[in-house]
């Protein structure tokens, strides 16, 4: 009688046995990259040569790959040029812009944007201001992921928010610890310098002239300084978009009055605060929290 012998995994397993843990209650495996991105948007696109170019900001995650053709990313006023393969993640309330490379006037691209569940972003920062190569079987995954978000139903949503952490994983994993994602000269720049001392003090009362002021620069040199290096963006362009930013952050995330909202985001008055958000969002502040609500509630109610 022949004893049929255990299948490969089973004996895989077995060269573990009797190696008892350390403890069965504390210090476990724990991931690099902890997190699975949610409310996931996939675009696959190629830009528009006549469109101006213009200097965006989300408050989302966005991880941008080339199919096509060469560009510049700019993030933060820092240049990436990237071509076919490579990607950039841009995170949340960054600044960026594409420039097109020489020769090179149209190229075609996917972009990932998502949120990251409580705003847990520290295991992502390895990958901030970073030209990053994603592996073949990363770009293979794109696929997967934008067929799930466009209905080919070849793979669940589920299956393709573990891919998008996969991908996450593997190059947080290739990254972690290499410390020259910053260029060292960034600082040094001007126009970084200006960009960073806005972005810390939006919220409270800056002009043009304060800010010539603080740098010893007239205000038309300012001005110049922003159109080279962020188009389509002015100083005051961007103090509103952070304003608005952080206002649309806490009407969605706390219950704080509107009136202690519009206070935070540098506004001295409720209508000032309210006529501007409406004209940018095309809903009042109040009218914004209150559809939120409801979505959120229709939401809960569908699972």
């Amino acid at each position: 009688m022949s004893i049929s012998q255990p299948p490969q995994w089973v004996t895989d397993l077995q060269q573990y046995h009797g190696k008892r843990p350390e403890s069965l209650v504390s210090g476990g495996m724990e991931s690099l990259c902890p997190l699975i991105p949610q409310n996931v948007i996939v675009r696959v696109d190629s830009n528009d040569p006549i469109i101006p170019k213009e200097t965006y900001i989300h408050h989302r995650m966005i991880l941008k790959t080339i199919l096509s053709g060469k560009l510049n990313a700019i993030i933060d006023g820092l240049s990436f040029p990237m071509e076919t393969g490579d990607s950039v993640l841009f995170f949340p309330f960054q600044f960026h812009s594409s420039v097109d490379a020489e020769n090179y006037p149209k190229h075609s691209f996917i972009a990932i944007s998502f949120t990251i569940p409580d705003n847990n972003i520290l295991s992502l920062l390895p990958l901030k201001n970073r030209l990053l190569k994603l592996s073949p079987d990363n770009l293979s995954e794109l696929k997967d992921i934008a067929g799930a978000f466009y209905g080919n139903n070849e793979i669940s949503h589920s299956r393709a928010l573990l891919k998008l952490s996969g991908i996450l994983l593997d190059l947080v994993e290739k990254y972690s610890g290499m410390v020259d994602n910053v260029p060292p000269e960034s600082g040094d720049n001007i126009h970084y310098r200006i960009y960073d001392f806005i972005r810390k003090n939006f919220n409270k009362k800056l002009s043009l002239k304060s800010l010539a002021a603080h740098f010893g620069y007239s205000p038309e040199n300012i001005r110049k300084i922003f159109q080279r290096n962020f188009p389509g963006l002015t100083p005051g362009k961007l103090i509103i978009r952070l304003q608005m930013q952080d206002a649309v952050e806490l009407l969605e995330n706390t219950s704080n009055p509107i009136s202690e909202i519009a206070e935070k985001c540098g506004f001295s008055d409720v209508f000032t605060f309210s006529k501007r958000f409406k004209k940018i969002t095309g809903h009042s502040p109040r009218e914004y929290r209150s559809m939120l609500l409801h979505n959120r509630k229709e939401s809960q109610n569908g699972q």
